[in-house]
């Protein structure tokens, strides 16, 4: 019963966001088509995650909504998925094709988006990131189509310095060679110079290696007391593997790549190996209380079903993985179609300007909107910190923000 109506308040609240725009009497105007260019191949989980939160929003406001009131028409939003494989090469291709096929907007997770977004800015198209948090990426002076609704790894990087440096502990910033490590150590870098005295040392470590053995002894030996580790989830889970087969219980701190549930499928067989691991991400739930998202996941397990981790508490109940930057996604179509209602036209020129001009409720009960000074949907002081215990987790209760919000349910 809870279930039914939290599915229709969910859908009652998407009629609201769309602004009037499911008047059945409008004239059908067609489809709008926005493309979503994801690693399929490379980062299932994430483009999973982010084409289901895309699809959901599009289906609730052609469907449920009648679709998007333009002008004197409406609009139903098509989607059409691309593969980046995780590549920058590909990520340009793909938006080509999708500039090619017409679309009005391309939602990325961000790769290849400091290349993509010329291209895309040369028809007047918006780009929105959600989930890479590079710096640089999103500059409304010089980038202006680039939206991005994700936890930035600046506000990440700052607030772990916040949280931790108090704590007197003597920190091991690790990052792999990716992409995703180089611009995270960047922001590590500012945010902890400063307090040079708090880094115990700095270490590159190679992605994709399941051996960091020499690594994690030479952070030992340097008297790091933490480990804060910007890395792809597979380098997460070869560092735990290294510090707990030694006996290390060095605390292990990540950005929102820790909550990744190849981590947990990697460590399987040892889910002590697990527990203490912290993450830091964007708050699940805002003030107004946990039922906005709730509706949302509700919304989102009906479309899709929960999406399984593939492991299991100690009492044996199997965890799932709530629809984080499925919401984030989620919530970017709906500025967009705010935005399309807003400047009257499909016309992806006026989209993009009107993009500076909208702002909806979105899925966990905050406001999102951008504006021509910031393009930034996720605001960096909503950064909270997790921790994992018996493969789930629930916010730290010794940082002030994370310790007023709920733990969100993870087992079915």
């Amino acid at each position: 019963m809870r279930r039914s109506a939290a599915l229709l308040a969910g859908f009652a609240l998407i009629a609201v966001l769309a602004g009037g725009c499911g008047k059945q009497s409008a004239a059908s105007g067609g489809n709008i088509l926005v493309a979503v260019d994801v690693p399929v191949t490379g980062d299932p989980y994430i483009a999973q995650t982010i084409k289901h939160g895309v699809q959901l929003a599009a289906s609730n406001v052609s469907g449920t909504s009648g679709g998007v009131l333009v002008g004197q028409k409406s609009y139903a939003l098509k989607t059409k998925l691309y593969d980046n494989h995780g590549s920058a090469r590909q990520a340009v291709e793909d938006t080509r094709s999708a500039l090619g096929a017409g679309a009005v907007a391309i939602l990325t997770d961000g790769t290849g988006a400091a290349a993509t977004w010329q291209l895309a800015q040369q028809k007047g198209v918006p780009v929105c990131i959600t989930y890479d948090g590079a710096s640089g990426l999103v500059d409304p002076s010089k980038r202006p189509n680039v939206f991005r609704i994700a936890p930035t790894d600046h506000g990440i990087a700052f607030r772990y310095a916040e949280y931790l440096i108090p704590k007197g502990l003597k920190i091991g910033l690790l990052h792999d060679d990716s992409g995703y490590g180089q611009e995270g150590a960047s922001d590590l870098q500012k945010a902890f110079s400063r307090n040079p005295r708090s880094v115990a040392l700095r270490m590159t470590l190679p992605a994709g290696s399941a051996d960091l053995s020499a690594q994690i002894l030479r952070a030992r030996r340097s008297g790091a007391t933490a480990l804060l580790a910007w890395a792809q989830p597979s380098t997460i889970a070869a560092v735990l593997t290294a510090a707990r087969s030694i006996g290390w219980n060095v605390p292990v701190y990540t950005p929102p790549t820790g909550s990744d549930p190849y981590i947990r499928q990697r460590l399987a067989d040892h889910p002590s190996w697990i527990d203490g691991l912290t993450f830091a991400s964007s708050r699940l739930t805002a003030e107004v209380g946990t039922t906005p998202f709730e509706n949302f996941e509700a919304q989102y397990e009906s479309a899709y079903g929960v999406d399984k981790v593939g492991v299991k508490t100690s009492a044996g109940q199997p965890v799932v993985e709530p629809p984080e930057f499925a919401m984030y996604s989620y919530d970017c179509v709906n500025l967009l179609a705010a935005a399309l209602t807003r400047a009257g036209s499909t016309d992806p020129r006026k989209v993009q300007a009107a993009l500076n001009q909208v702002t909806t409720i979105g899925a966990n009960g905050d406001e999102r909107g951008f504006n021509q000074h910031n393009h930034e949907g996720v605001v960096d002081d909503d950064v909270y910190f997790a921790r994992f215990h018996d493969m789930t987790y629930a916010p730290v209760k010794d940082d002030p923000l994370s310790s007023t919000l709920p733990a969100i349910p993870q087992t079915r």
